[in-house]
């Protein structure tokens, strides 16, 4: 919850926010992602939920995922943008 406060309920990926489109019923749904893979970790580890965590859609956590490694944020909005253009 920490992570969905501090970063919000719209997709740092392609910025779709569920309550907006879809209304109340669904406001604040948004999936939190680890920007650093825990299994990249050689330690137990404690995460950060603002600087180790960041909020996603379903569908940008999804391609995130789609390949390994993960794709980064950057690489999610670089593929966002170039077919939005």
């Amino acid at each position: 919850m920490e992570c969905i406060k501090h970063h919000g309920e719209t997709c740092h990926g392609c910025g779709f926010n569920f309550g907006k489109v879809y209304g109340n019923s669904v406001k604040g749904y948004i999936q939190v992602h680890h920007l650093i893979s825990l299994s990249d970790k050689k330690r137990e580890y404690r995460v950060d939920p603002i600087k180790d965590l960041i909020t996603l859609c379903a569908n940008c956590h999804c391609v995130v995922h789609s390949i390994k490694p993960a794709l980064t944020i950057e690489q999610l909005r670089k593929l966002v943008k170039r077919v939005n253009e």
